[in-house]
C-alpha cells in the first residue's frame, strides 16, 4: 500500500526512485534466501543479476527475439548459470564457498567485458528497447510492484515448504541434516538455483527499467550493495532486505547530493547496525514493538 501511494501521489522522479528500490529489494531478497536460510555467504550474487539483464538484452539484439519473449530469457539464463556455478560452489563451505562464488562472478564479468563483438564490451548494450518499454514511471513501477509481491509470495511459501525446512536445516547444521537422510549439497544447490533465478528476474527488470545492459551489473559492486542491504535490514529476517533496500537507496540518492563521500556515511551506518543492532532494522523494529520483525517462519 505504501509503495502504491509513493508511486502515484508524487512526481515521476519519486516514482523512478521507488521502482529502483523495489527492483533492488527483490535482488537483496534473493541473496537473503541463501544467506539467512541456507547459511551460504555469496560474494558473486551479482553474476546472476547481470546475466538476467544480458539474457534479455542479447535475446533482442543478437537473436531478434520479440521483446515480450525476451523477458523470459534473462531469468532463464541466470537459472542455467546458477545451476552450473552452484554445482561447483556447493562442493565447498564457509570462506571457500564465498571465494568460489566470487571467482565465478569474476569469470562472468570478464566475459561480458571482453566479448566486445557479442556483448558490446565495456560500452554495454544500449537503446535496444525504450526505457520501461515506453511506459510512464508510475505504470512501470506498478508492474515492478506486482512482480515483487508475486516473488515475495513464492519465496515465502518456499521457505515454509518442506524444501525450505531442508534449506534451513542445512544452513544450521549440515551434518545433522545428512544424518536425517538429506543430501546437503543437493539442498544447497536447489536454494542456490532459486536465488539465482530471482536475481536474474531483478536484473531483467533493471535492464528494462534503464533500457540497457552493462558488464558492471555483474560486478562486485552490485553484490556488495545487496550484502549491505541484507545486513542493514537484518539477517534471518524475511522482510529485512526490503528495509535495507529502502534505507540504502535513500541514503545513496539523497546523501550523495550533499556529501561527496557518501559511502563514508553508509559505512558508519553499517558499523552502527552491526555493533548496536546485529539483527538489523527488522530486529530493532520487532524489539520496539513496531512489527513482528519478519523472522524466519
Amino acid at each position: 500500500m505504501a509503495a502504491l501511494v509513493v508511486l502515484f501521489a508524487f512526481g515521476p522522479g519519486i516514482a523512478l526512485l521507488c521502482t529502483e528500490i523495489m527492483i533492488m529489494a527483490l535482488f537483496a531478497c534473493s541473496l537473503n534466501l541463501i544467506m539467512s536460510y541456507g547459511g551460504m555467504v555469496s560474494f558473486g550474487h551479482a553474476a546472476y543479476f547481470g546475466l538476467g539483464a544480458y539474457g534479455f538484452a542479447l535475446a533482442i539484439v543478437r537473436f531478434d527475439v520479440p521483446p515480450a519473449l525476451a523477458l523470459a530469457c534473462g531469468p532463464a539464463l541466470a537459472l542455467l548459470a546458477a545451476l552450473l556455478f552452484g554445482s561447483l560452489c556447493v562442493r565447498l563451505s564457509h570462506i571457500y564457498f564465498a571465494m568460489l562464488t566470487l571467482a565465478c562472478a569474476e569469470i562472468t564479468y570478464t566475459i561480458l567485458f571482453q566479448a566486445y563483438d557479442f556483448t558490446g564490451g565495456d560500452t554495454g548494450l544500449t537503446r535496444f528497447v525504450a526505457p520501461r518499454f515506453g511506459l510512464t514511471p508510475q505504470l512501470y513501477g506498478l508492474v515492478v510492484l506486482m512482480m515483487l509481491l508475486l516473488s515475495l509470495l513464492i519465496l515465502r511459501r518456499l521457505v515454509a515448504s518442506p524444501l525450505g525446512l531442508a534449506i534451513r536445516s542445512v544452513g544450521e547444521d549440515p551434518y545433522r541434516t545428512a544424518a536425517l537422510g538429506y543430501n546437503p549439497r543437493r539442498v544447497q544447490l536447489a536454494a542456490f538455483v532459486v536465488a539465482g533465478g530471482f536475481a536474474g528476474l531483478a536484473g531483467m527488470l533493471f535492464s528494462v527499467f534503464h533500457g540497457n545492459a552493462f558488464p558492471d551489473y555483474a560486478g562486485l559492486a552490485f553484490t556488495l550493495d545487496a550484502l549491505v542491504m541484507v545486513v542493514i535490514g537484518g539477517l534471518h529476517s524475511f522482510v529485512g532486505p526490503i528495509y535495507g533496500a529502502v534505507i540504502y537507496l535513500l541514503m545513496k540518492t539523497f546523501i550523495s547530493r550533499y556529501v561527496g563521500e557518501w559511502e563514508l556515511v553508509v559505512g558508519i551506518v553499517l558499523m552502527a547496525v552491526v555493533l548496536m543492532a546485529p539483527s538489523g532494522l527488522a530486529g530493532l523494529a520487532a524489539r520496539l514493538g513496531l512489527s513482528s520483525g519478519g523472522r524466519k517462519p
